[in-house]
């Protein structure tokens, strides 16, 4: 599968190598064993969920990396220094095709991660850093709040605002421009939730609002996504443009 189409997590540890870490995975899983690597698969025995990793070792931008896609989530230099600690990188990816499903399997798989010794998550498709409290806080119920781990919605140029990161859920993102900075968050939120938990049938031409007498906005297909050059930002699936109608 290619990149594109895969979601993709980095989870930095204290693994001193592959080894070392199987091991871990499967001490975290006892009694019941929920969880086996082996090769350069990972598996969750109960539902059978399987996922592809990459074993890697210490990578010494890791922790300017996380520095950097941490800032919507305002990780301290605590979480910074610990994971500047790490002695190898575990890239975990999705080898099904992406969906809510998918992408909750995944989250809770990489929540196991942190319960063998992982410092951290990072989604490396959307841009976006967790401390290892943070993504365990998000995962442990039996709702997961997905968007929030695999959604960037506050990304702006200054007068445009777009998500990144709704590939992951097997949805197109959304973009609006001459809105205000927060309102414009609020919108592309309420929109893209609107996708993930209603399902509706999109179709260019269509308007959109918030709620009753909020401003209505009409869809059109955006043809120049913003991170087009960039493997695991860009949507596979498109993005949806929202325009502001002007009332009469």
């Amino acid at each position: 599968m290619e990149d594109e189409k895969r979601i993709v997590l980095c989870i930095p540890g204290p693994w001193e190598d592959r080894s070392g870490f199987v091991r871990a995975v499967a001490g975290a899983s006892m009694p019941s064993a929920d969880y086996l690597a082996a090769g350069k698969v990972m598996m969750h025995g109960p539902s059978k969920a399987a996922f592809e990793f990459d074993f890697c070792d210490r990578d010494e931008s890791m922790a300017r990396a996380f520095a950097s896609a941490g800032l919507v989530n305002q990780l301290g230099k605590d979480v910074i220094d610990k994971i500047a600690t790490h002695r190898s990188v575990v890239y975990l990816l999705s080898t099904t095709p992406q969906a809510k499903e998918t992408s909750i399997s995944i989250a809770k798989a990489a929540a196991h991660l942190i319960k063998a010794g992982g410092l951290g998550v990072k989604v490396e498709s959307a841009g976006k850093a967790f401390s290892a409290d943070q993504w365990l806080e998000l995962t442990g119920s039996d709702f997961v709040e997905i968007y929030g781990l695999m959604v960037l919605d506050s990304v702006s140029d200054g007068t445009t605002t777009y998500s990144c990161g709704m590939r992951n859920l097997g949805l197109w993102d959304s973009i609006v421009s001459g809105d205000e900075f927060q309102a414009a968050v609020k919108l592309l939120r309420g929109f893209n939730m609107y996708q993930l938990y209603e399902s509706p049938e999109l179709l260019a031409g269509q308007t959109f609002g918030l709620e009753a007498g909020a401003p209505r906005y009409r869809l059109s297909v955006e043809t120049q996504q913003p991170d087009a050059d960039h493997n695991l930002f860009a949507n596979p699936f498109g993005m949806w443009r929202l325009s502001r109608l002007i009332a009469n």
